[in-house]
């Protein structure tokens, strides 16, 4: 019993890896205000951060791979928030091109962890 466990937190993940791309399929509403998009891409990062710590827990990826995605998803979380600030400064110029940089390093980040497991 104590086995079970921590295979089912291990699979725990799963759901966070399809989560954002089920949304889409299942025609669910985009986000479609900067805030909704914030607000997502922070969840974004979050889910990243679970399923680099669930990858290393089922060693599919090394140590050092864990801590660099994590390092990662900070300077991502960097971004969002200047981004946050720039959209209260009225520079959406600026607050849309962090949203998108981020949201891409996002996706690159889950196509990584998603492979490897």
């Amino acid at each position: 019993m104590a086995q079970r466990g921590p295979q089912v937190r291990k699979l725990a993940i799963i759901p966070f890896l399809f989560l954002l791309a089920a949304c889409a399929q299942l025609g669910l509403a985009p986000a479609s205000t900067f805030e909704e998009r914030l607000a997502y891409a922070v969840s974004q990062n979050a889910a990243v951060r679970n399923a680099a710590a669930v990858s290393l827990e089922r060693q599919e990826i090394a140590l050092e791979d864990a801590q660099r995605v994590l390092k990662i998803t900070d300077e991502v979380r960097t971004s969002l928030d200047a981004a946050k600030v720039a959209a209260g400064a009225g520079d959406v110029s600026t607050a849309e091109g962090r949203l998108q940089l981020a949201t891409a390093i996002l996706v690159e980040l889950q196509n990584y962890l998603r492979n490897r497991a």
